[in-house]
């Protein structure tokens, strides 16, 4: 073996120097390689976590709003439907004031129609009466002339 290691040029320092090495490697493993591998984990693993809370939060966040955007619609159709109750029975409270007003004018035009058709009657009475005594006047002055 002793041969072979002259042919490649190595000798007994060699081994001092892989021993050394070896030895600083451990140390500088234990020292700085664990903790700055563990250091990288740990930020990859919050990372992730983080990023899967965030979409578990953005899922949540979709859901709550399509429930909103649900609700929404429901109340905009409860609500049309009780405008559209309110309308129909204004429109019912309008025609049954109408008709109620037209009733009341009917009346109101008949009663005057009534009272008119009254009052010419005792007009024409009365001036039938006075036509009756003018005639008589006139026939009596004519005649006393």
């Amino acid at each position: 073996m002793g041969a072979i290691l002259q042919q490649l040029g190595l000798d007994q320092t060699f081994f001092i120097q892989f021993a050394i090495i070896a030895g600083l490697f451990l140390i500088l493993a234990n020292l700085y390689f664990k903790p700055f591998l563990k250091l990288f984990e740990a930020r990859h693993k919050r990372t992730v976590q983080d990023r899967e809370a965030a979409e578990k939060l953005m899922a949540l966040a979709q859901t709550k709003f399509e429930e909103y955007k649900k609700s929404l619609a429901e109340e905009r159709a409860s609500a049309r439907k009780e405008f559209e109750i309110v309308l129909a029975q204004s429109k019912k409270e309008e025609s049954a004031i109408l008709s109620q007003a037209r009733d009341e004018a009917k009346k109101i035009t008949q009663e005057t129609m009534e009272s008119i058709s009254k009052q010419r009657e005792a007009i024409t009475k009365q001036l039938d009466a006075d036509v009756e005594s003018l005639a008589k006047s006139i026939s009596e002055k004519l005649l006393s002339r």
